[in-house]
């Protein structure tokens, strides 16, 4: 007499394929969660890039950075009809359009943090508006007692410090 066995239900091509799927879809949900989260700013860029590229007539943006401290400013660059580099900040529908050489650029502002502040670990160099006024906005730490995070303020046009705002640290003491 012979049994028959019964045809296994899950052979391992189907439990590949299933994983397979199952990454998949994943992936896909992940993928539409980032999208429905970003929309909003993308949106932003786009209209401060069309905005951007309408006052100052640029024809290729390099790039486009948010701004926000006391105002909300998107500071566009890129290059006009006639090649030359400009940088404009848009505050809602309005812009300001100057050329980038008309001002210090970002390796200038570094290397005047640097000099002034060997020990410090710069994160980020970006331009933006304090009080209506074009700046760049240096953040960095130092690592002090405690590791202390700072935001410098460097007027655009010519490099002079503006402010300095020191973030407090967990442990401004000292102590662990």
């Amino acid at each position: 007499m012979r049994v028959r066995s019964r045809a296994r239900l899950m052979t391992p091509g189907r439990w590949v394929l299933l994983i397979v799927t199952v990454l998949m879809l994943i992936f896909l949900l992940l993928n539409l969660y980032y999208r429905s989260t970003q929309q909003d700013i993308w949106k932003q860029e786009r209209e401060a890039e069309q905005v951007a590229a309408q006052a100052a007539g640029l024809v290729h943006i390099t790039s486009a950075t948010k701004h926000v401290w006391n105002q909300i400013a998107w500071i566009v660059q890129g290059t006009d009809e006639s090649g030359e580099d400009k940088m404009v900040w848009v505050v809602g529908d309005k812009a300001d359009s100057v050329l980038s050489s008309s001002g210090i650029s970002k390796d200038q502002i570094t290397e005047k943090v640097l000099a002034s502040k060997p020990d410090a670990d710069i994160i980020r160099v970006q331009p933006g508006l304090l009080d209506g006024e074009k700046i760049w906005e240096v953040f960095y730490k130092r690592n002090e007692t405690t590791e202390k995070y700072y935001y410098e303020f460097y007027k655009f046009s010519d490099g002079s410090f503006i402010t300095i705002y020191n973030l407090p640290s967990k442990f401004s003491d000292g102590t662990e």
